[in-house]
């Protein structure tokens, strides 16, 4: 074997080695080692020059589409704003009319709130301007911009009714209603001889707001930034943008924020909280350098970052050696189109959904615990998904129904999977026949969209585990 065809061999060797070394480490000397040694390797390798361009120009697209559709979003807000503002004739209650000005003053600049992008400030603010507004009465104007919905509930009939009390008497005299004096009187004589009476309810129908429909980029740009938040383990890109970030932390001294950066934006509320969340990103890292064993656990560059980084960014690079050594931007669309795989997992009474990436990275996430009888029966729903697991194959089925007002839809219907991954599962059902996708489902990356979407529900479902028996 030459020179030149053993460098990528021991290229993929020292990945291999640094992966090993990573997993027996802690923090502090985790750190030591990215910082010191693997990510200067891999910045200094001239083998993989072609491909860390390629992750370049993915961030670079990355982040023009985020920029993008950002820019769509406060757009869509103000111009919301604009026909809320245009359908409130003579706003004269105190509370909209404090909202419509701290709502004007974000749009004109003249007031500034950090901690969330500028768009999304000013959509929160309108969701509470349009709950006001629909508590005041204002349905038609509401309507325009949320779907609204009606429920029953019971309201007090008099708000400004307080505690009742009624004196019982034992010799059969009719109960009545005591005014405050003779509360008084009676409360320190014959405690044990009062009653309280609640307050006198009815039953009314009440508007609510099931979901707003302004300003959908809104949306859009927290999906693209999904995108990041969930691909960071899973996309070599994404990793190589965090592990340059980790790189620039180990090398630069706190002089860079307290005496270059801050004094330029000490006026600017804006910029001085963005240097304000980066030099807490720095401290992660500053942290282990200094071996500070009271620093705070790591939020952005924690262990996992960088174990699993460097298991995605070792197999992009073997698969970059393996199609040859001239980098084709097909080759990385390529490896975009390998399925996620998704798959139905019953652990006792309780059901999770199985996520493995193309990397072959694999996470489960929790869906839902099922009831328990006193005997151990278990409920309908519960047998239902038993069935198919016992029966994993895809395909039309039927399922054991039990009453005839039953159906597999109302089962279906009750499993807490996304949206998205219900639709793959189960294909189409009718009475107790119903189509199965099967227990393990491909997901391509056409649908990456939907994808990010779902992991999000996942992972919030996932943070639950345990709330609530079905």
């Amino acid at each position: 074997m030459s020179i030149l065809n053993s460098q990528p061999l021991f290229l993929l060797n020292s990945l291999e080695r640094f992966e090993k070394q990573s997993r027996e480490l802690r923090r502090n000397e985790l750190i030591e080692l990215f910082c010191e040694q693997v990510i200067p390797f891999l910045e200094e390798s001239s083998l993989i020059g072609e491909l860390r361009k390629e992750w370049q120009t993915q961030q670079d697209r990355m982040s023009q589409r985020i920029q993008g559709v950002e820019e769509k979003a406060l757009k869509e807000v103000k111009e919301t704003f604009r026909e809320v503002k245009a359908g409130i004739e003579k706003p004269s209650h105190p509370e909209v009319k404090e909202r419509l000005k701290l709502i004007e003053e974000l749009v004109s600049g003249k007031r500034k709130l950090c901690g969330a992008p500028l768009y999304q400030i000013l959509y929160n603010n309108l969701k509470e301007l349009i709950i006001l507004l629909l508590n005041l009465g204002h349905v038609s104007l509401c309507r325009e911009f949320a779907k609204l919905e009606t429920r029953k509930i019971y309201e007090q009939k008099n708000l400004n009714q307080g505690d009742r009390w009624v004196r019982v008497f034992g010799d059969g005299h009719k109960p009545r209603v005591l005014n405050a004096e003779e509360m008084e009187l009676l409360s320190k004589e014959e405690k044990d001889a009062l009653l309280f009476l609640p307050p006198d309810y009815h039953l009314v129908d009440k508007t609510f707001i099931e979901e707003f429909s302004f300003a959908p980029a809104v949306i859009e740009a927290h999906t693209a930034m999904d995108a990041i938040r969930w691909n960071r383990l899973q996309h070599p890109a994404f990793v190589w943008w965090y592990f340059k970030g980790a790189l620039w932390c180990w090398r630069t001294t706190e002089f860079y924020f307290d005496d270059i950066v801050r004094p330029k934006n000490s006026q600017d509320c804006e910029k001085h909280f963005e240097t304000t969340c980066n030099k807490g990103a720095w401290h992660e890292i500053a942290s282990a350098k200094e071996k500070n064993s009271e620093a705070k656990s790591p939020i952005i560059f924690t262990n996992n970052l960088f174990r699993t980084g460097l298991h995605t960014l070792t197999n992009a690079i073997s698969m970059y050696f393996s199609e040859g050594s001239t980098l084709k931007a097909s080759h990385l669309e390529t490896s975009e189109q390998l399925p996620t795989i998704f798959e139905l997992i019953l652990d006792g009474n309780e059901l999770w959904v199985g996520a493995t990436f193309e990397n072959e990275v694999a996470e489960r996430f929790y869906i839902q615990k099922f009831h328990e009888g006193i005997n151990g029966e278990v409920s309908k729903l519960h047998q239902f998904v038993k069935d198919i697991v016992n029966n994993p194959e895809p395909g039309e089925k039927q399922a054991k129904l039990k009453y005839k007002w039953e159906s597999a839809a109302k089962h279906i219907n009750r499993i807490q999977l996304p949206k998205f991954l219900k639709e793959k599962f189960f294909l189409k059902s009718h009475g107790s026949h119903f189509q199965f996708g099967g227990v393990r489902i491909g997901v391509l990356h056409e649908n990456k969209d939907e994808i990010v979407s779902t992991f999000c529900k996942l992972r919030e479902t996932d943070l639950k585990s345990g709330n609530g028996l079905l």
